[in-house]
């Protein structure tokens, strides 16, 4: 059992099981999960208000709206505390954001799910779970 699990999930069926995966490996007594979504970041200031047609003040606003809408989705059926259950939202390259995390809240483990919603990756592991496999500072789980 694991008294703190790191758990990036991004709407897609494999980020879904590994978060149900780490609610069964968390300590029952004292374990946490926190749960991290990452967004592409938002562009220039000036050009996001422009494309979006709102204004560039809302750019991180919606970036967390929209994180926070992937996590309470993948947290519908999933039976945890939820006063030991953190979210994050965060702007950025997947791989890194989820890595700087795990340092950051010095985790036991990381259980993603083997391939996200992005684009085609590798044939076996997806390349954002590759590159948390290969730097991440704790145990890495993951899930297909």
């Amino acid at each position: 059992m694991f008294k703190s699990i790191l758990v990036p999930v991004d709407g897609s069926a494999p980020s879904r099981k590994a978060l149900a995966v780490a609610a069964e490996l968390a300590d029952r007594d004292v374990g946490v999960l926190h749960v991290l979504n990452v967004q592409a970041p938002p562009l220039a200031d000036d050009t996001l208000g422009h494309l979006a047609g709102a204004p560039a003040s809302d750019a991180d606003e919606q970036v967390r709206s929209a994180g926070q809408a992937t996590i309470d989705s993948a947290r519908e059926d999933l039976r945890f505390d939820s006063e030991r259950m953190h979210t994050e939202v965060h702007a950025g390259a997947p791989a890194k954001v989820i890595t700087a995390a795990a340092e950051r809240l010095a985790v036991d483990a990381i259980v993603m799910g083997s391939r996200g919603v992005g684009g085609v990756g590798s044939l076996v592991v997806g390349s954002v779970s590759q590159h948390v496999l290969h730097v991440a500072p704790c145990t890495v789980i993951v899930v297909r």
